[in-house]
């Protein structure tokens, strides 16, 4: 008896040392040093449509800190409307998550998460058959460095009902609002003058399951080649919140933009495209296209914005949205998997209603020069190799030990998921075809920016390019020359004195660059004639501006 009353308690002992031992790595398995995102539903099915009401929680200790789930909100913990997002990406048992933040009154709550400016409407989205996990990421990290608002967001992990649901990104959502798009508000009262002018959000996206109040198509008098039709979902206002004035104001704004557009005069400098259309974010978003390589670039989840009259009045391009089928992750197009193709052109492709309004503007000298030189500008900064691959590889070094857990609970990688173009053994190697992709992506469009056409440069052979016209503190001249011998840049005034020459001794044939760092010149229009030999190579006009 007494043996045995001795060995009952060091069973008892050694059991409890167990199972504590095993709950204690239980708990330092659900640590992350990722922000976490607890939802409850109280286990009720999270729907497409309407958001139900939850509980949320979002756990962020800072910067080398360990998070957990059982801990209590530091951002916020609180009621939220959640519901399923997304089309295509719904058929994945990975679901991505629209969430409105709530007080105890079920009215819409502004809170700060995770060091992101307040608001009530968040995006949880969740990366599936991107197995980087990345390109969203890098697409808005792009985004954010040409100096516009476009959605700022952070890794987290997420928890539902008590389970782990992996890895996600925590997302601004698109809307009007002083920390995102910044433009007027418009009230339903607001029908004349300029306050009818702004501002407005609207998208060109899929249809389904949309009524036809929802949307609205342009028709133009004036069409360009087989451009199709294009239909805008309306943003802001909302379709059951935008007045009929503010209906009708927004489609006939957007169908004389495109009959100017589509009109002989589309390069006037004054009556033309640039009356409508706002140049720089329209090359931004070009630009982003590009690189990506974009199944879906310029014909779905593509932004327009547009402020008050008094307020700039053009029509902006953007924010960025949806890139997970982008970087060659895609199988069911010819295009997508290339590096060495223009995407712009494509506008009457098979998979159509891609937006030809690019394809225009290209034709466009001016509006071509302002595309190279921006691109120059960006690749000598933000845009550069080395520091987009810095980019990507501290991204996987933060995410850490989160990778390991989210390819547990979801099991993909080496397994094709639709519509995988390419199907990594490990995480590694889906990386490192990203970046590969990525670096002969970006080489590509070094070497092309020049032609910028889709598939030759012949047009360009016959003309310079001189950007950025007006001229201030520099000017670039593109130009293609023929042979080696000298060639002279002769600059003239409206009364045909020759106020400027320089000479450059080439040090080979074809396309050249030349940038002159400062012109002695009065502010006024000029002509600029390039001579090779007893050939005329070109002349453009140019305007020097003020500040030069």
């Amino acid at each position: 008896m007494q043996k045995s009353r001795i060995f009952f308690p060091v069973r008892f002992i050694f059991l409890c040392l167990f199972f504590l031992s095993a709950r204690i790595d239980l708990f330092s398995q659900d640590k992350s040093n990722l922000p976490l995102v607890v939802i409850d539903t109280w286990g009720e099915e999270i729907p497409d449509n309407p958001k139900i009401v939850s509980w949320i929680k979002v756990i962020d200790h800072g910067n080398g800190l360990l998070n957990s789930p059982d801990e209590p909100g530091t951002d916020f913990e609180g009621y939220a409307g959640i519901e399923i997002r997304g089309r295509s990406s719904q058929m994945f048992p990975k679901k991505s998550y629209s969430i409105e933040l709530r007080n105890a009154s079920a009215a819409d709550s502004s809170v700060s998460l995770l060091g992101m400016p307040a608001e009530s409407d968040w995006v949880l989205y969740a990366p599936y058959s991107d197995k980087t996990m990345l390109r969203n990421a890098i697409t808005f990290h792009l985004g954010r460095s040409l100096g516009s608002w476009q959605p700022r967001y952070r890794f987290c992990e997420v928890y539902l009902n008590e389970e782990y649901n992996g890895v996600y990104m925590l997302l601004e959502s698109i809307k009007r609002d002083s920390n995102r798009v910044r433009i007027s508000k418009l009230k339903p009262d607001e029908i004349s003058g300029d306050d009818l002018t702004g501002g407005y959000i609207v998208k060109v996206d899929k249809l389904d399951d949309l009524s036809e109040d929802e949307y609205f198509s342009t028709s133009p008098s004036i069409t360009y080649k087989d451009a199709p039709t294009y239909t805008f979902t309306y943003v802001y206002p909302k379709h059951d919140e935008i007045a009929s004035e503010q209906k009708n104001y927004i489609r006939n704004f957007l169908t004389d933009a495109e009959n100017n557009l589509n009109g002989t005069s589309f390069a006037d400098p004054q009556k033309g495209f640039r009356k409508y259309f706002d140049v720089k974010s329209f090359v931004d978003f070009q630009i982003i296209q590009e690189i990506t390589n974009n199944v879906d670039g310029y014909r779905l989840s593509t932004y327009f914005y547009k402020d008050k009259d008094s307020k700039g009045g053009t029509i902006h391009a953007g924010p960025l949205w949806d890139f997970d089928l982008c970087y060659g992750n895609e199988d069911y197009t010819d295009f997508n998997l290339r590096t060495d193709t223009w995407l712009y052109p494509k506008f009457a492709d098979q998979y159509g209603g891609r937006i030809h309004w690019w394809a225009r503007m290209m034709e466009d000298m001016n509006y071509r020069s302002v595309f190279i030189s921006r691109w120059k500008e960006l690749r000598e900064k933000s845009f550069a190799s080395d520091s987009v691959m810095s980019f990507i590889d501290n991204t996987v070094e933060s995410l850490g030990e989160a990778i390991n857990r989210n390819f547990e609970k979801w099991p993909v990688i080496g397994i094709y998921i639709w519509p995988n173009y390419f199907v990594g053994s490990t995480y590694e190697e889906e990386i490192s075809y990203l970046k590969n992709w990525l670096t002969a992506r970006l080489d590509w469009i070094d070497k092309n920016i020049v032609f910028a056409s889709g598939s030759s440069g012949d047009v360009l052979k016959q003309e310079i390019l001189v950007f950025p016209n007006p001229v201030r503190d520099h000017m670039n001249v593109y130009f293609y020359s023929t042979g080696s011998s000298e060639i002279r840049f002769e600059m003239f005034d409206i009364l045909g004195h020759k106020v400027f020459e320089n000479k450059l001794a080439p040090s080979y044939s074809g396309f050249q660059y030349v940038t002159f760092d400062f012109l002695p010149l009065r502010p006024g229009y000029y002509i600029l004639k390039v001579i090779q030999g007893n050939r005329q190579l070109g002349k453009r006009n140019i305007l020097i501006g003020s500040g030069h």
